[in-house]
């Protein structure tokens, strides 16, 4: 299988407040009070966001949060999960069971198995560590023992949330050259998403990347 990524949520306006009808408003509007009421009356002008990114000015971007849940490798959030500033709830492999699983829904293949032609060998050694899961479960063994035989590669889910400055810094870590791989095609995925979404904010990660510059771990 191959990971996948959605987004959640995201900060939202509450109701009533007429001056702010999306995210994009809420960094205006955060960013604009650095500068007090004469700044707040010329709110409209999106633009302002870029500049201040440009200048270095990025704590506005930190009042809007982004949620996603994903679907990969424990490899993977083994390694996502060092963002402390993130928040996280993941699958729990002492309390879930994978008694009823199959291999090929359990397992992410590298692409590089996949590219070398021995996806085969590995979904081999998958199905025999799976095959011993279930032999011990079958035998009263608890899911938090029996999971020592399960390899990297079983799939997990996984919700994280982050402000969007936050989300900067991760992406321009891990959608770079240098990233573990099934982690960039994750991280590239909430690239586009977030892009997509807020061109304004995410446009420099994509010239940073496009550039070849990283962000400092």
């Amino acid at each position: 299988m191959r990971p996948s990524v959605k987004l959640l949520t995201t900060t939202q306006p509450v109701e009533g407040i007429d001056f702010l009808t999306g995210e994009l408003d809420i960094i205006e509007y955060s960013g604009r009070w650095d500068y007090g009421p004469k700044s707040i009356a010329k709110m409209g002008d999106k633009g302002i966001i870029g500049r201040w990114i440009a200048a270095g000015h990025e704590s506005m971007l930190e009042m809007v949060d982004a949620t996603f849940f994903i679907e990969c490798s424990r490899v993977v959030t083994h390694e996502l999960v060092r963002h402390r500033i993130a928040s996280y709830q993941q699958e729990s492999q002492r309390f879930v069971k994978y008694d009823e699983e199959e291999p090929e829904d359990l397992f992410i293949v590298p692409k590089a198995y996949e590219d070398s032609g021995m996806s085969g060998f590995y979904m081999s050694s998958y199905e025999d560590a799976l095959r011993m899961y279930k032999m011990l479960r079958l035998n009263s063994v608890s899911p938090q023992d029996a999971r020592y035989a399960l390899p990297n590669a079983t799939r997990t889910r996984i919700i994280v949330k982050t402000n969007l400055r936050e989300w900067r810094h991760i992406l321009k870590l891990r959608c770079h050259p240098s990233a573990q791989p099934e982690m960039q095609e994750v991280m590239n995925e909430v690239l586009e998403i977030l892009y997509t979404r807020y061109p304004e904010v995410f446009q420099t990660v994509k010239d940073d990347l496009a550039a070849g510059i990283r962000s400092a771990r």
